[in-house]
């Protein structure tokens, strides 16, 4: 299983850097940040090889670039008439909503190349996805809005990674993730723990520690953090 980091930085990236989304074996994209269909070029992957969008939760950071992603695709549908439709799974609170104002930015009423139509999985905390290359199973995180952790399990190897999104430290994620090779989670507040009036529901280095030794995953990769507290962060 090989993960590929397309941005790792927060709300709003400074140039040269994306905000967190990551591409798994290629073909599976979390979170769109804020142009992930470039950033996937920048990588030498092709936004036409993708089968599903998972979104964390629907967060502008996080979906912003959704649009782009269709719009790509629209523009490269003649390349490949008989692809199936990209999924796009997401919090069922949100996700059709979300995917129904990215289609509506592209002004299919107006402009006939652009009328595209993804195939949109509503999710809710302990649902399943599954095919032929991979199993992904969900909980709940610990945010403001409807959010979720996906545990991605390859099937042929069996290698496996968990990705929280935006979450305070919630426990029920690391029984969720117990055992990953590698644990991608957040740290918006750099080195720093989260304060005690945590109303943004986030964590910092130390929850993120504290959340992979919990689950005993062999690996943590830390996301969603400001440039400028990476080091720190680490």
């Amino acid at each position: 299983m090989k993960i590929t980091f397309l941005g790792t930085s927060t709300v709003v990236p400074a140039a040269g850097h994306e905000t967190a989304c990551a591409l798994v074996n290629g073909t599976y994209l979390i979170d769109t940040g804020w142009n992930a269909a470039i950033g996937m070029k920048s990588f030498g992957y092709d936004p036409m090889l993708l089968d599903a969008v998972f979104l964390t939760h629907c967060h502008h950071d996080h979906y912003i670039g959704l649009p782009h992603v269709f719009f790509y695709m629209c523009m490269r549908a003649r390349e490949q008439p008989d692809r199936p439709p990209l999924k796009v799974i997401g919090p069922e609170e949100d996700v059709e909503r979300v995917v129904d104002l990215s289609l509506a930015l592209l002004q299919p009423e107006r402009f006939d190349a652009v009328a595209y139509a993804p195939e949109v999985i509503p999710m809710a905390p302990g649902d399943e996805y599954t095919d032929a290359a991979v199993r992904v199973t969900t909980c709940r995180t610990a945010h403001p809005v409807p959010s979720l952790c996906y545990r991605f399990t390859e099937g042929t190897s069996g290698a496996s990674l968990a990705y929280t999104g935006d979450t305070a430290y919630h426990a029920p994620i690391a029984e969720h993730a117990a055992g990953v090779g590698l644990l991608v989670t957040e740290a918006s507040y750099g080195g720093l723990a989260a304060p005690a009036d945590n109303g943004s529901l986030h964590s910092g280095a130390p929850e993120a520690a504290r959340l992979a030794n919990a689950a005993g995953a062999d690996r943590l990769a830390l996301v969603h953090c400001p440039e400028a507290k990476q080091n720190e962060a680490v």
